[in-house]
């Protein structure tokens, strides 16, 4: 086992206490639960990567406004 020594401002170690005690486990616990969590989850399950890929119809509306927008709209407006 090896031990490791965190730094953590009164805000944050706060924060981690609450946790820790809101699901009955240490602070040590719920660190060691977090870095399990994130370890064996995989990177496609990045909540914004891929967020739309069930609604293409939306990207092409948003895309569509966009496009729509930029041709009646200036990105800069001249002065003069």
């Amino acid at each position: 086992m090896n031990i490791i020594q965190l730094k953590l401002d009164e805000i944050t170690f706060k924060h981690a206490q609450q946790v820790a005690q809101r699901r009955r486990l240490t602070v040590e616990m719920l660190v060691k639960d977090i870095i399990n969590l994130i370890a064996t989850r995989p990177d496609t399950e990045d909540p914004f990567i891929g967020m739309f890929a069930e609604e293409p119809e939306l990207i092409d509306q948003i895309v569509a406004n966009a496009m729509q927008s930029r041709e009646t709209t200036p990105l800069r407006m001249l002065n003069g």
